[in-house]
């Protein structure tokens, strides 16, 4: 089991860029809105160190994402965990996360 992200939750490139994920809120944990990885995927990428220049690219924005819920759904999708990993446009292109609430875990 894995804790559910949500819109108070850590997501961000191995540059230390962040995402503010969007959030859904029909389902509130420990104050926060869930969210799912359509909340993320196309999100804006902000505060990557890397620069661009001829060899790096800045993560600029998250390009895919996996680690949805299989049995805990919002709006028929299922919700965003802890385990999530993904893609951003940068040379650095990783993405993970951290829940920042420990209430509600799912798998």
């Amino acid at each position: 089991m894995a804790f559910v992200l949500t819109t108070s939750s850590d997501v961000h490139c191995p540059s230390e860029g962040a995402v503010t994920p969007a959030g859904q809120a029909k389902l509130i944990v420990a104050g926060a809105k869930v969210t799912r990885l359509n909340g993320i995927i196309g999100k804006s990428v902000s505060g990557c160190t890397i620069t661009d220049s001829n060899s790096t690219v800045q993560c600029k924005k998250v390009v895919s994402a996996t680690g949805a819920a299989q049995k805990l759904f919002v709006g028929g999708s299922g919700v965003a965990l802890s385990t999530l990993q993904g893609a951003t446009n940068g040379s650095t292109p990783g993405l993970a996360a951290t829940a920042k609430q420990s209430k509600l875990k799912a798998v």
